[in-house]
């Protein structure tokens, strides 16, 4: 999937250009016609599948690397009520809260998220029993630190993948503003950068 095919959005997705789509179609439905005409050749069959399968891999890459443009959703509120929603990559320690207590002062609710933590391989091995106990265990610590550091706190687990599991809890949670605690200098919200329309604050 190169240049010809695709092109950048503005918000630095990937789409298709106009012909695109019709011409993978064609490339996939030509490669198919010529296998069944040259069904008495064993090598034209297996060109003609290769192909096709090599169109149609493309069209898969496209789809998991494309990002969607349209804002984030996120659920609606009772007026007059501030809900902070706080995103953390790793257990919240007394420190970390007390960093996250001024900016989430006064807030009515205090939605603590935890991102479940799995990578591919506990998920290939069917670990995800030991991989949410262990989240549990991380949300009691982190809730724990918040409440001590004069926060009223809600909790929950999400997804593994940081940006999927917030996108997924804004669709319930009506936050007014979200704070992130991460490690490091990866961003685990960057594929959410111009579609989330809510203050962001990292900590």
């Amino acid at each position: 999937m190169g240049p010809l095919l695709t092109t950048d959005d503005p918000q630095g997705g990937l789409r298709f250009r106009p012909l695109a789509i019709p011409l993978i179609i064609a490339v996939i439905a030509g490669s198919v016609a010529a296998a069944m005409a040259v069904q008495g050749n064993g090598l034209g069959v297996g060109l003609g599948t290769a192909v096709g399968a090599l169109a149609a891999t493309a069209l898969i890459v496209f789809a998991a690397r494309a990002r969607p443009r349209e804002r984030v959703e996120v659920a609606k509120g009772a007026a007059g009520e501030r809900r902070v929603l706080v995103l953390t990559t790793s257990e919240v320690t007394p420190e970390a809260a007390q960093r996250i207590a001024p900016l989430a002062s006064g807030a009515d609710d205090v939605r603590l998220l935890i991102p479940v933590p799995s990578d591919r391989l506990e998920r290939w091995l069917s670990a995800e029993d030991d991989a949410r106990a262990e989240g549990q265990r991380r949300l009691a610590h982190s809730a724990g630190a918040l409440v001590a550091a004069g926060l009223p706190v809600s909790g929950s687990l999400g997804d593994p993948d940081p940006a999927q599991a917030l996108e997924d809890e804004l669709r319930d949670y009506a936050a007014d503003e979200v704070i992130l605690l991460a490690e490091g200098d990866d961003d685990p919200l960057a594929a959410l950068r111009g579609r989330l329309g809510l203050p962001l604050t990292r900590v």
